[in-house]
This record gives structure tokens, C-alpha cells and sequence, in this order.
């Protein structure tokens, strides 16, 4: 506690030089989650401090996210990347699209739920840190839940679409995409499609990296239609499938995997003063996914190792006058992982590495603001989830006999999560927010069921605890912000205690399966872990068509006794230097990260040099009639830096220096 109060000393005393994201003075008071941050279409303004890296048709949703404050991206391939927030990962946050709970089919995290969402059909992306984000699902970490687009409604009938080409010479990389839509007065609907492909990369200094290609292919579409003035109901799909991606970092690749998500939504819209709107999803989403090694030279046996997840649910959530919510909402989620053995001369081998399982989660959540006056504000929400957890008998349940332990055994948990923030407006161009929560996680499959699943980090296999508690992380945050004609800036200091830690240690008495691999590991509870640290944004109108956006991240996180936590991202700069002119744009970009020493060495993390890297993008309209040739070009890691982020897997450096180029004809 004592570092974190010289933190927050530290931040106010430069707080003159950080700056923030664009809130309108009319809405600090209203707004109940202000760390909430939006990607918002293309045709707006807003958010430019985002909106920029959307310019190289090539940025997928991953390049998007990295700039997104307090997220950071564990990188094993160059597809695939996962989030993390302020150094809680997947099982610690929850990943959603439009609210619905999605599960990765794969144990060793190659598809997290970003992957399935493309620039094309993106609308935007909100991230909520610790409880605040707990509205839609228990978390300790917080929430990153991306919107799909949707098509709207038009008093007359339109069409619109976009045709986009682009292309990047350090993987030999092609993107194509394309978006139709229509729409009436009753009826509109969208249809977006996008395929990408990429031979192996070059990093700093043209050396190629193997095994880092892939293809995917990507579509959705949306069915909007207004039964009333005051109802509304939508159809979703949303596919994605992938072929041959590389993961340079891991054991294995991925041969195929794939995607199938659709939704049914109803929308209401009272009349009443005190209920604004009532609006129901139901939805269902399916994930296969084969890994494959038979791409490697090395691979010392043959293995298939597929995975599946499934997850069917819903949710209603009624809004009100004052920003008053209430969620209800349910789902149900199965996976597995299975692998497959071929030993040279020796039969078949065969085991469950996921054994098949269930989770059942209902969960009750109810928000609401309470204005004390005109610049004063009490914002608070809580959850309560009541989880089942069981392992279904079987062969992979049997296969734990051998540690004497029955996973059918059905795990209970009752979580609590609740966020309180106390908003107040000292003048139209400052304010300051505090934040107060407590929030609880369930362990995943993972943790409770894996059977000898191999970490490439640091070489061990693991296998779950199903004795494991739930964690609990006690959060503070401290929010400040001022805005200016011309300057922007806010300071966010945070700091988080959570109870029943799951750290994982050694298994002297046992061996392990996977050849090559140094050992058994398992995880265990420990008394408690501290993160804090501080987030800084800025923004500065310099001179006509000139603008500046920058920001920082830093993560300090360490367990009860000093030992610090595995994959945390050192101290890291983002800026960008913009000129607009006419229909011109042109954007000076630069990236820096200190060195990384604070290290967990039994996880396997190695000391990561500090690196700067620089890229310049321009961009130029050319107006066609009603329609518009959009043209991007762009070069990044100028100086062909050979560098890697601390968060990268395997230490595999990252993209050399890499020209783009992409069209875009819009009608």
C-alpha cells in the first residue's frame, strides 16, 4: 500500500503532461463507468486517439485493442493474440461480443473471443476495469466486450458498401473485405466478409521467423427489423474460420478451427418516464479446434490434439430513469480437449487433456447512479453468479484415478461482486472520480480439470486442483481529469489486493508426460497478490490540421512475499503526431517500452529489452461523385528494429519493417 501512495504522489506531480480521451462536459456527470473507452465507426470524429490505427486496412481487432488503455496482448503467433488488463488475462476478465459468454476451445489460449471480430463488422470496444466491469459477469480483472455493427433504420430506402484491398510485405500479406447494406424504414440488414492471408514474417533485420503464417476467412451479417414504434427485433451470424496458423511460440499449430455464433435479440422501448428499455438475447456459439505439428521438423511424436466449446444462453436487461439497470442472465458452456498419440512402433496412445465439462452460470446484476446535486455523483452496481462446475463421467474422468481424485464431483460457488464510485465536477474542465470494489473469479477448466497440459513458457506440464477457491481482489481506483479548449489529460491509479491467489508450484513426487518438458505442476491457492500502478492519457490541439495523442501504462504486481508475478508488462510510452489537411492525413507514430527486469523466473519469463519503434501512415480521399477512393500507406518499424514485447511467448521478436498499402472504394 505504501508504493501505491507514492504512486499516486508521483502521477499528481506530473499530471501537467498527461493527457485524456474526449469526454463533452455535459456528460461527466451522467456517465457511470467513465473508464469505459469506444472505438466508434469509422464516419465519426471521436476517439481520435484511437481511430488512426484504423487507417492500414491491414489492423485487425488485436492492433486495435493494443492502443486501448490498460490492455496489453500476449502474443504466441502473429494471429491470436490475448488480451490482458492492467496483468489479469482470460479467466480473470471476461471477453464478450454484445454480452454474450464465449469459452476458447483451445488449452493453450491460440483463440481467444477477439479473433472472431474484424474491423468490418466492429461498431466499438468498451473496456471496464475490476468490479465496475462486473455488470455482465463476476470478474476480478474487469471487462473488454466488443459491439458488433448493426444495420439502421431510414425513413428511405438506402444502400451502401465498401470494397477494401491491402497488402504488407513482411509476411507477403493480402487482406480483402468487403460490406453491403440496406436499409428502409422497417427492414435493413448488413452483410460484411473478409479473408486474410500471410506467409511466415520477417523480424528486425529480414530474419524469418517459421511457422508464423495463416489464412482466415470471416463473415457476418445482421437482420434488422422494426415490428413497432416501440420494438425492434435482430438477427446475428457470425463466422470465422482459420487454416494453417502458425504459432512459432507453442509445440503445435493450429490446422483448422472455426467459429459459428448467431443470436436472437428483442428490443423494447417504453413509453413511461421511469423505464426506458427492456432488451432480451438469447444466442449460441460453437468453437472446434484442430491443433497440427505436422508442419515441424522437431516435433518428437506425432500428436492430434482437437478441441471443442460450446456455450448456450441468454440475458434480459431492463434500464431506467438515473441510469437504473437490472441483468438477468444465464448460460451454459461445454468443453474438451483431447490428444491423440502415435509413438513410433508403440500403439496408440489416447487421453482427455480437457475432460469433458459443464458450467452453469445464473447470474443477477443491479446498477444505479444517485445524483447528490448538479456535480456530484454516487455511482453503484453489484452481481451475485451461482456457478456449477462438473467434470462429465468418462474417460477423461477416469484417466484422474490416478491421482486418487473424482472430478465428477459437481463445484458450487456463490460469487459477490460489488463497485462503488463517487463522481464529482469541479468546474466544467475538471473532475475526479474514486472507485471502490470487490469482485470474485471461479478457477477455469483449466485450473480445476487440465491433465498434463504443457506450457511451452517454462516447460512444464500441468495438471488442474479441483480443491481450488475462488479469487477475491479488494480494488481502488483513483480518476483525474481536465479539459481544455486545446489540452486534455487524466491520471488513473489503481491498486488491487487479491485473496486466494492461484499460483502454480512443482510436483517433485511426480514426473512428467511430455518429452522435453522439465516436470509436473499443479496450482495451488496463496494467501494474496498485489497489482497497482497508473495509466496517463493526453491530448493537444498544437496548431491548425496539428494534433498530439499520447499515452502511458505501467503495472507493478507481485505476490504476499515479494516474488514477482509472471507476464507483466513493463513501463510502456504510446504517441502519435497527426496533420490534417483537406482530404490528406498524414501520422507520425512512437512506441517505447522499458526493460523488463522484474521477472518470474519459475514461470519461465526472461528480461526484455527496452526498444523504440517508429511508423508513419498517410492516407488521401478522392472524392468520385457520391463515392470515395480511400488510399493508405504506411511503413512501420521504420529503423527495422529487432525487438519483443515482455508479454511475447518464447521471446520471438515481433515485425521487422513492414510497408503497406491498401484501397478502399466506398459507395
Amino acid at each position: 500500500m505504501k508504493r501505491f501512495l507514492i504512486i499516486i504522489a508521483a502521477c499528481f506531480f506530473i499530471q501537467q503532461s498527461l493527457w485524456s480521451q474526449n469526454v463533452s462536459k455535459d456528460s461527466v456527470v451522467k456517465t457511470i463507468h467513465l473508464e469505459e473507452v469506444s472505438i466508434c465507426d469509422e464516419s465519426s470524429d471521436k476517439n481520435e486517439s484511437f481511430s488512426f490505427y484504423r487507417n492500414s486496412k491491414l489492423a485487425n481487432t488485436e492492433d486495435i485493442l493494443s492502443r486501448m488503455q490498460g490492455v496489453n496482448l500476449i502474443k504466441r503467433g502473429a494471429y491470436g493474440l490475448e488480451p490482458t488488463l492492467r496483468s489479469f488475462s482470460t479467466g480473470q476478465t471476461n471477453l464478450t461480443i454484445d454480452g454474450m459468454r464465449m469459452y476458447g476451445a483451445c488449452t493453450d489460449k491460440m483463440d481467444p473471443v477477439s479473433i472472431y471480430i474484424e474491423p468490418v463488422n466492429l461498431k466499438s470496444i468498451q473496456v471496464t476495469n475490476g468490479a465496475a466491469g462486473a455488470l455482465e459477469g463476476s470478474t476480478i480483472g474487469g471487462q473488454i466486450e466488443m459491439h458488433l455493427k448493426e444495420p439502421g433504420l431510414t425513413c428511405q430506402k438506402q444502400s451502401s458498401g465498401q470494397i477494401s484491398q491491402a497488402y504488407s510485405t513482411v509476411n507477403n500479406g493480402s487482406n480483402s473485405s468487403a460490406i453491403w447494406q440496406q436499409s428502409s424504414n422497417k427492414l435493413a440488414y448488413r452483410v460484411s466478409g473478409t479473408f486474410r492471408k500471410a506467409d511466415n514474417y520477417k523480424a528486425g533485420s529480414s530474419k524469418l521467423i517459421p511457422n508464423s503464417g495463416y489464412q482466415k476467412a470471416n463473415t457476418s451479417a445482421a437482420l434488422l427489423f422494426k415490428v413497432n414504434t416501440s420494438q425492434i427485433i435482430k438477427l446475428d451470424y457470425l463466422g470465422d474460420w482459420g487454416k494453417n496458423i502458425g504459432y512459432p511460440a507453442l509445440a503445435m499449430d493450429v490446422g483448422t478451427a472455426s467459429a459459428q455464433i448467431i443470436a436472437f435479440t428483442h428490443r423494447f422501448t417504453f413509453s413511461e418516464k421511469f423505464l426506458q428499455r427492456n432488451e432480451l438475447k438469447i444466442y449460441y456459439n460453437d468453437i472446434i479446434h484442430q491443433m497440427d505439428d505436422t508442419h515441424r521438423s522437431d516435433s518428437p511424436m506425432h500428436m492430434d490434439m482437437p478441441g471443442w466449446s460450446s456455450t448456450v444462453g441468454f440475458y434480459n436487461e431492463l434500464t431506467g430513469a438515473k441510469n437504473f439497470k437490472i441483468r438477468l442472465d444465464f448460460h451454459r458452456a461445454y468443453t474438451r480437449a483431447d490428444m491423440t498419440m502415435y509413438p513410433v512402433g508403440e500403439p496408440i496412445m489416447y487421453m482427455q487433456t480437457l475432460p469433458e465439462n459443464n458450467i452453469n452460470d445464473m447470474g443477477l446484476a443491479i446498477g444505479r447512479t444517485f445524483y447528490l446535486n448538479k456535480k456530484q455523483q454516487i455511482n453503484i452496481n453489484g452481481r451475485l453468479d451461482y456457478f456449477t462446475q462438473v467434470a462429465i463421467f468418462g474417460a477423461g474422468s477416469k484417466q484422474w484415478k490416478v491421482f486418487n481424485t473424482d472430478i465428477t464431483e459437481t463445484q458450487n460457488n456463490l460469487l459477490k461482486n460489488i463497485n462503488i464510485s463517487y463522481v464529482k465536477q469541479f468546474k466544467a474542465s475538471t473532475h475526479i472520480q474514486m472507485n471502490f470494489g470487490y469482485g470474485e473469479r471461479i478457477p477455469t477448466s483449466n485450473e480445476r480439470y487440465g491433465f498434463y497440459l504443457f506450457n511451452k513458457q517454462d516447460q512444464f506440464d500441468y495438471v488442474g486442483n479441483l480443491k481450488l477457491k475462488p479469487e477475491g481482489n479488494y480494488q481502488a481506483e483513483l480518476i483525474f481529469k481536465q479539459q481544455y479548449k486545446k489540452i486534455e489529460y487524466s491520471v488513473n491509479l489503481f491498486y488491487n489486493h487479491i485473496q486466494n491467489y492461484i499460483y502454480a508450484y512443482r510436483l517433485k513426487s511426480y514426473s512428467q508426460m511430455t518429452i522435453g518438458a522439465f516436470g509436473l505442476k499443479t496450482y495451488k491457492n496463496i494467501e494474496h497478490a498485489v497489482s497497482e500502478g497508473f495509466e496517463g492519457t493526453v491530448k493537444v490541439q498544437l496548431l491548425q490540421g496539428f494534433s498530439y495523442i499520447g499515452s502511458v501504462k505501467y503495472v507493478y504486481s507481485q505476490t504476499y512475499n515479494g516474488l514477482p508475478l509472471p507476464l507483466i508488462p513493463p513501463f510502456k510510452l504510446q504517441q502519435a503526431l497527426r496533420y490534417n489537411f483537406k482530404l490528406y492525413q498524414f501520422q507520425f507514430e512512437h512506441d517505447y517500452a522499458m526493460t523488463q527486469e522484474r521477472i518470474n523466473l519459475d514461470y519461465g519469463d526472461r528480461v526484455t529489452p527496452s526498444f523504440h519503434v517508429f511508423n508513419v501512415r498517410a492516407s488521401k480521399n478522392i472524392r468520385i461523385k457520391s463515392s470515395v477512393l480511400q488510399i493508405t500507406l504506411a511503413c512501420e518499424n521504420i529503423l527495422d528494429t529487432n525487438y519483443r514485447e515482455h508479454l511475447d511467448i518464447g521471446s520471438i521478436p515481433r515485425f521487422g519493417r513492414n510497408f503497406l498499402i491498401s484501397l478502399s472504394y466506398i459507395f
